[in-house]
């Protein structure tokens, strides 16, 4: 069992309100990834969510049961940090076994988790070794490792991977959903990092200023983000967002075209990813090229359109593109997302 309810929480430090009524479920088994820019208030959810602290107001309920007032030790969970937090006089077996050991269980229970976990997680051979003697993906393991071995109602990982370089942070987003998948445990792992949430989260809650955007699975963020901020921000690069006007079924994107969309007449943005643009000769996006940025399978280009409004196309492998080219570039109308003055999608 882990299943995790949010009614309505609420935390203030003084006169600043940091989470504005939170309303969330997280389900049993379920990966669930906080997502937001800095200061948006998701490590502070997790915070109240493991206990460390208490919110001002609301309820928190772990399988039905109220635990608002408990501390961490009492609700059955168990926190990975962004620091480790290991022991460093200790050994990796000893730092795996201290908390065990604070609640008296036998040598033999002990032991017997620690090689289970060990060998979920390829450490055996570190057990004798300190944290000092490890790499950066090591530590984390070990980390996870001490989590595991105290078999909790769910695990919570504070931005686990952001002290990692960039290829052990893909290698480890790898390993951490194939041991969600393992354990079969419910997981609440909060990040900045975007594209980690959308490869590792079976849903994905997103946050802006204390308060909940939008909650759903990764592809349905990407495919139909709720507002302009959740479409600006899911999605690598970001969405094109273009300032228009609609009217009898044609639409003027400001500083740019005229382009056939049934839309709503009146003042709205256009979003289009920058994925979905391509080269056509006759394409209604005549844009002058201000940097390429050769990837190798893709190509990621900067420019202008006439009127001076920024467009972001990725392109296909290698265009032979360079500054000051101008070229045209055409989109599937059916791919054009459409958001309302109020920034809601319509």
């Amino acid at each position: 069992m882990g299943r995790i309810a949010l009614h309505d929480i609420r935390k203030s430090f003084g006169a600043v309100d940091v989470l504005k009524g939170i309303d969330l479920t997280i389900e049993e088994g379920e990966l669930a990834v906080f997502v937001g820019p800095s200061g948006c208030g998701k490590s502070t959810l997790l915070r109240m969510i493991a206990g460390l602290d208490r919110p001002t107001s609301g309820r928190i309920e772990i399988n039905g049961t109220d635990v608002t007032a408990r501390g961490a030790a009492d609700r059955g969970l168990a926190m990975v940090f962004q620091s480790y937090a290991l022991y460093p006089h200790m050994t990796v077996r000893a730092n795996m076994a201290f908390g065990l050991e604070n609640t008296r269980m036998s040598r033999a229970e002990i032991d017997s988790r620690i090689s289970e976990a060990a060998t979920l997680l390829e450490i055996g051979p570190l057990l004798a070794r300190r944290p000092g003697q490890l790499s950066g993906g090591q530590r984390q393991r070990v980390a996870i490792g001490r989590a595991i071995v105290r078999r909790p109602t769910a695990f919570l990982l504070d931005e686990p991977l952001s002290n990692l370089d960039a290829e052990l942070r893909v290698s480890m987003r790898a390993e951490l959903s194939a041991l969600h998948d393992r354990l079969g445990a419910t997981m609440i792992h909060v990040t900045h990092d975007q594209v980690e949430a959308m490869t590792m989260a079976d849903r994905i809650v997103v946050m802006r200023a204390g308060r909940v955007e939008q909650v759903d699975t990764p592809l349905n963020l990407y495919n139909r983000p709720a507002n302009l901020f959740v479409a600006g921000f899911i999605g690598a690069p970001g969405m094109n967002l273009w300032p228009a006007e609609a009217a009898q079924g044609r639409v003027r994107i400001a500083g740019g075209p005229e382009v056939a969309l049934a839309l709503p007449d009146g003042p709205l943005t256009l979003g289009l990813r920058p994925q979905h643009l391509v080269l056509q000769g006759d394409g209604p996006l005549s844009l002058r090229v201000e940097l390429v940025e050769a990837l190798g399978a893709e190509s990621v280009v900067h420019g202008a359109l006439s009127g001076g409004t920024r467009v972001l196309a990725v392109l296909p492998g290698q265009p032979g593109l360079k500054r000051g080219d101008s070229i045209a570039l055409g989109f599937d109308p059916g791919l054009v997302h459409a958001f309302g003055a109020a920034g809601q999608r319509l």
